[in-house]
C-alpha cells in the first residue's frame, strides 16, 4: 500500500529528508509533523491496495493546522521496513505510529479519535539506534546477530543478565557474538545476576550447558565494559537523550537490569523511544502452565518495569509467547546457513539453530527472540492490541503470568474489585512467522531488504 503526501513543511533537522508534496512514500522509521501532538497518534492510510492520504490524528486538541502554520515540530516513529531508493524515490511503509511526544502516564500508547489532519513533513533514513538486555542464550544470540547486522539497526550497547545462563556465561556469549558479526566495538556489560528476590535458576536444559548449544567455540578476544550494565544503560540514554536521538531498548531475559534502570535513573527514559520486550503471555506460559520464562524468573522486575515504564510515559510492546513460536527457519534455511562456513555470522546462525532441531527432533527452528528485534525493523508484520496487564506476583500457580485483560464490554469491571490495570500497552497477538522468518535469515546471508 502507497501513502501519497498532501501537504509537506520544509524542515532542517539533521537526518531528515524533506517529502514533496504529493510524494508516493512506502516503509522508514520517523515522520516529523506539524503542531506538538498531545495523547496518541497514528498514521492511517487508504483501504485496498489504491494510493491513501497519511491521516495524523491529534487526540485531544482540535485538528492540527496546515504544517506550514505551526511554529513547532513533533517527532513520530512509524512502524516500516528498510527504506529502499527506487526510481520513483524512497519508499516508506507507513503503518501507525508507535512513539509520540508527549504522552501523560498511563495512557493507551495509541489512541484513535475521529479528528484527522493530513501534513507530514519528512522522513528519516537513518538506522533505529537499539540496545538490547540479554541471557544470551540460543535465540539471544540470534537476536544480537540480527541487531548487529540489519542496516536499519544501530546497535549501542548490550546488557546481560542471569537467566537462560548465569551472568558470566551470558557476557562471555554476548562477547562471542558480536565478534563473531564483526561488532566487538559494541559496549558489552555485566548486569544483575540474580532475581530481585527470588533464587536464581537458569534453561540450561534447553540451551546447552555452556548456554549457547555447546558450540565449543573460542572465547572472544574482546572484553566487557567495566560498568554495571545498569550503568551502562544509563549513560547510553542520557547521551541519546542529549543527542536527540533517543533508543529502542529490547530486553530478551528477565527484567531485572531494566527494573533497576528506571527506578534508580528515571531520567534515562528521556533516552528511550519505546521498549519492545520479549515476555509474557496472553495465553499459556512455559516455564509453569501461567508463566513465561522471563517474567516468571523475575516476576517483581517485571511488574516494576512496567510500572516505570507506565510512569514516564515509555510505550511499550510486549512480543511475547503468543507470536514468539512463530517465526521458524527450515532445515534447508539451516543448511544453507552452516554452509557459509567460516566460522561467521551465517554459520553461527546455522549451528545455533541446528542444536535446537537436534535437541528437540524438529526440522524447523523458531528464530525466538529475533522475533522482537523483527518487529523493530518491520512492525507492519506484527499485530497488536493496546490492553491492560497486570504481572501476577502472589499467586500459588500462577506467579510470574502476565494477566492481558480482553475484555471488551466496560459492564464487566462492575463486578471486578480490582478494576482496570493502570499498565497498558501493546501486547502482540498474531506475527507473520514467514516474514520475520526470513527477514533473519537474509540478514545473516548477506540479502536484507531483497524481499
Amino acid at each position: 500500500m502507497r501513502a501519497t503526501i498532501e501537504a509537506a513543511h520544509e524542515v532542517g533537522a539533521t537526518g531528515l529528508v524533506a517529502v514533496g508534496v504529493g510524494e508516493a512514500v512506502a516503509g522508514g522509521v520517523e515522520v516529523v509533523v506539524g503542531g506538538a501532538l498531545v495523547g496518541g497518534a497514528v498514521v492511517e492510510t487508504g483501504g485496498g491496495e489504491a494510493d491513501g492520504v497519511v491521516e495524523v490524528v491529534d487526540e485531544d486538541g482540535p485538528a492540527v493546522g496546515g504544517a506550514a502554520e505551526q511554529a513547532a515540530a513533533t517527532t513520530v516513529t512509524v512502524a516500516a521496513s528498510t527504506v529502499q531508493p527506487t526510481e520513483e524515490g524512497r519508499r516508506i511503509r507507513l503503518v501507525r505510529i508507535v512513539r509520540d511526544y508527549p504522552r501523560r502516564a498511563h495512557e493507551p500508547a495509541l489512541a484513535v479519535p475521529d479528528r484527522p489532519s493530513r501534513y507530514v513533513a519528512a522522513v528519516t533514513t537513518d538506522p533505529t539506534p537499539v540496545v538490547l538486555d540479554v541471557d544470551t542464550g540460543v535465540d539471544d544470540a540470534c537476536a544480537l546477530l540480527l541487531a548487529a547486522l540489519h542496516p536499519s539497526l544501530d546497535l549501542r550497547a548490550v546488557s546481560c543478565v542471569g537467566g537462560n545462563a548465569p551472568v558470566d556465561d551470558v557476557v562471555r556469549n554476548t562477547l562471542l557474538v558480536l565478534e563473531t558479526a564483526g561488532r566487538g566495538d559494541v559496549p558489552v556489560a555485566r548486569g544483575a545476576e540474580r532475581p530481585l528476590l527470588e533464587v536464581p535458576v537458569d534453561a540450561r536444559h534447553v540451551h546447552g550447558d555452556d548456554g549457547m548449544a555447546d558450540l565449543g567455540w573460542a572465547p572472544a578476544a574482546v572484553t566487557a565494559d567495566p560498568r554495571h550494565a545498569v550503568e551502562l544503560l544509563r549513560d547510553v540514554c542520557r547521551e541519546a537523550a542529549e543527542r536527540e536521538r533517543p533508543v529502542t531498548l529490547v530486553p530478551l531475559a528477565p527484567l531485572t537490569n531494566i527494573a533497576l534502570l528506571l527506578r534508580t535513573y528515571p531520567d534515562a527514559a528521556q533516552g528511550i523511544s519505546e521498549i519492545v520486550f520479549m515476555g509474557g503471555a496472553a495465553n499459556v506460559g512455559n516455564a509453569t502452565a501461567s508463566a513465561e520464562f522471563n517474567v516468571f524468573h523475575d516476576p517483581e522486575a517485571a511488574a516494576v518495569t512496567l510500572d516505570a515504564a507506565a510512569d514516564l510515559g515509555i510505550p511499550v510492546t510486549m512480543y511475547g509467547l503468543d507470536v514468539f513460536y512463530e517465526p521458524v527457519v527450515r532445515s534447508d534455511v539451516v543448511e544453507e546457513l552452516i554452509a557459509v562456513g567460516g566460522r561467521g555470522p551465517a554459520e553461527l546462525g546455522g549451528r545455533l539453530l541446528a542444536f535446537q532441531n537436534a535437541r528437540f527432533g524438529r526440522d524447523a527452528s523458531t528464530i525466538g527472540d529475533a522475533g522482537a528485534v523483527c518487529a523493530v525493523i518491520d512492525r507492519a508484520g506484527l499485530t497488536t492490541e493496546t490492553l491492560p496487564l497486570r504481572v501476577e506476583l502472589a499467586g500459588t500457580w500462577s506467579r510470574g503470568r502476565t494477566i492481558v485483560d480482553r475484555r471488551d464490554w466496560s459492564g464487566d469491571m462492575a463486578h471486578d474489585p480490582h478494576g482496570e490495570a493502570p499498565v497498558r500497552l501493546e501486547v502482540a497477538l498474531g506475527v507473520d512467522g514467514p516474514r520475520y522468518a526470513g527477514l533473519w535469515a537474509d540478514t545473516l546471508l548477506g540479502r536484507a531488504g531483497e524481499r
